[in-house]
């Protein structure tokens, strides 16, 4: 039997990894000085070794340092999707000791103002197709803007490339505009000293966390992701050939999963990236059938639509290792009926859920390929301390079911607030020792593996990108006829995971016609302000909405934790 509550260590072959005190521009360096020069990421048919890579870092961060005057403990925006070039401007700006904030691309504009009024950051990127909805509020923000063009490194000759027609007009009226590629060709060659041994610092802002169903601005050290890179070091399959062996990296660089577990995490092992702004099934077996990709990370959602695709059923599956999943509930069944289309076609690779948070860098738990228990998130990764606790913050045995308590090197320094205060949304025990409590159920069996039992937060999760409950109440009660509101989690007929809003009107004798009208309201003015990921699907109007003793809305009676609950 396990020994519940002992922090599991590191396996012997990764010693050599440990991250020590240093930033995560040099443990990247460290990490991967005996690969030599190899592939490090692929943009369509254009691959691009680790000497243009470190190039194009050491240029951008020439031009930051002395033409931007950025110093350690600034702040800079990437409002983009997952791509090439947020990954150089994050290496070039971790070397400056700049902190990197993470934006998702689909957030409205006055959000966009209101995360870089917080971060107070002193510049964004954004793609050029980005600007005709957006330069207006980037004006607001007053900072110098880079505009990345989707084809750079997708040509021969990548300083070619040239910004869209559509674009360019809004170039004019910007504080400072300048171009990605055409700062890489002014600077190429370039290189500036960096810094050395500040692990403690700040490395990036994750925004869209919050256990609470709140969304937060997360803060996170170097040694947090370069603790996450040297855990999942001892879970993954090595790359067998350095720059070959292919990992595809599409969920998105503002969520940790996406940026640290797959991004980073992929360069460090030395395999080569490609990384896809947008999830497409039908890209995504394009690529398998010109690379040997031997692993990506993913939601479930991901993996059925490529189970649904005919074409996903094919010889290329020989080359898969290992397929990674979370954000979602991953069944037996599913596991199952994946591992038969690999198997039929040479792969003895199987689905591996695991479980985290941003709070803590994303992974928390997984599956191993040679542990593997399906239905169960799998085991904490080595050097993670991870508890079930009960409403008094007490631990409780294993197989009891208790409130998921983590701690360990991977934690936020805590939610970032307006005056700075320290430890913010961490919870420090009777020994002093601080923890991250995830609002997320679950229990511990005999074997050590962890049954995820649910949710105690508002939390919504679609499709792996989180969607924030408060956010959509606060904005639909301030349309003149609604009284209040509550979303939840539910499940459509194809037990996929949706936005549910009960919704009490001021009028509750409204007619049908008038409640079509205000359903259709609603969705347009979340889909306009929030984004799309949190727009209700199913709009229920109710007379008045459950409270608990306390006259809390009890939002735990209109929720679905299971798809199995109709």
């Amino acid at each position: 039997m396990f020994e519940y509550g002992k922090v599991p260590a590191v396996i012997a072959r990764d010693k050599e990894y440990n991250p020590e005190n240093m930033n995560c521009y040099d443990y990247y360096i460290k990490n991967t000085e005996k690969y030599g020069e190899y592939n490090v990421f692929k943009h369509y048919s254009m691959k691009h070794g680790k000497k243009e890579f470190l190039s194009d870092v050491d240029a951008l961060s020439y031009y930051f340092k002395n033409e931007l005057g950025y110093k350690r403990g600034d702040c800079f925006t990437v409002f983009m999707p997952t791509c090439a070039e947020g990954m150089i401007t994050f290496m070039a700006l971790n070397k400056l000791g700049v902190i990197v904030n993470f934006v998702h691309p689909l957030l409205q504009g006055d959000a966009l103002l209101e995360i870089m009024d917080l971060t107070e950051s002193k510049g964004i990127m954004v793609y050029d197709m980005f600007l005709p909805k957006y330069a207006d509020y980037i004006k607001k923000s007053d900072v110098p803007v880079i505009v990345v063009l989707p084809s750079e490194y997708a040509l021969p000759d990548k300083y070619s490339a040239k910004i869209s027609p559509d674009a360019a007009p809004f170039t004019k009226d910007l504080k400072k505009a300048d171009i990605f590629i055409d700062i890489i060709k002014k600077y190429q060659g370039k290189t500036v000293d960096g810094l050395h041994d500040n692990g403690q610092d700040i490395a990036i802002y994750a925004n869209g966390g919050g256990t609470t169903g709140n969304s937060k601005t997360i803060q996170l050290q170097n040694t947090a992701l370069n603790n996450q890179i040297y855990m999942l070091g001892a879970q993954n399959t090595p790359v067998s050939e350095i720059g070959v062996d292919t990992e595809i990296c599409s969920m998105p660089f503002f969520h940790a999963y996406g940026f640290c577990a797959g991004g980073l995490s992929a360069l460090h092992k030395g395999a080569m990236a490609v990384f896809l702004p947008k999830f497409d099934a039908d890209k995504f077996i394009e690529i398998m059938k010109t690379e040997k990709v031997t692993e990506f990370n993913g939601v479930p959602n991901m993996f059925k639509k490529l189970m649904d695709t005919p074409d996903f059923d094919g010889p290329f599956l020989k080359n898969i290792k290992v397929l990674y999943a979370g954000g979602d509930e991953v069944t037996p069944d599913f596991v199952h009926r994946m591992e038969k289309i690999l198997s039929k076609n040479g792969s003895s690779a199987s689905i591996c859920a695991g479980w985290g948070l941003t709070e803590c860098t994303a992974a928390c738990t997984v599956n191993r390929p040679w542990k593997n228990k399906p239905g169960t998130i799998g085991e904490p990764l080595p050097g993670l301390r991870i508890e079930m606790w009960d409403e008094n913050n007490k631990k409780v045995p294993y197989g009891q079911v208790g409130q998921i308590a983590v701690s360990g090197p991977t934690m936020m320094t805590g939610y970032l607030t307006k005056d700075r205060k320290d430890g913010v949304g961490l919870y420090t025990d009777e020994d002093g020792v601080k923890w991250v409590l995830t609002g997320d159920l679950a229990m511990y069996d005999e074997e050590g593996f962890i049954h995820f039992k649910g949710r105690t937060k508002k939390l919504i999760i679609i499709s792996g990108y989180n969607v924030y409950p408060n956010d959509i109440e606060k904005l639909v009660t301030s349309l003149p006829f609604v009284k209040e509101c509550c979303a939840v989690q539910g499940f459509d007929e194809n037990n996929k995971a949706i936005v549910r809003l009960f919704t009490v009107l001021n009028d509750t004798a409204a007619s049908d016609d008038e409640k079509e009208k205000f359903t259709e309201e609603i969705k347009k003015t979340v889909e306009d302000k929030i984004n799309r990921f949190s727009v209700p699907r199913d709009i229920r109007f109710i007379e008045a909405l459950p409270r608990t003793k306390l006259e809390k809305v009890d939002f735990l009676k209109l929720a679905e934790l299971s798809p199995n609950k109709k």
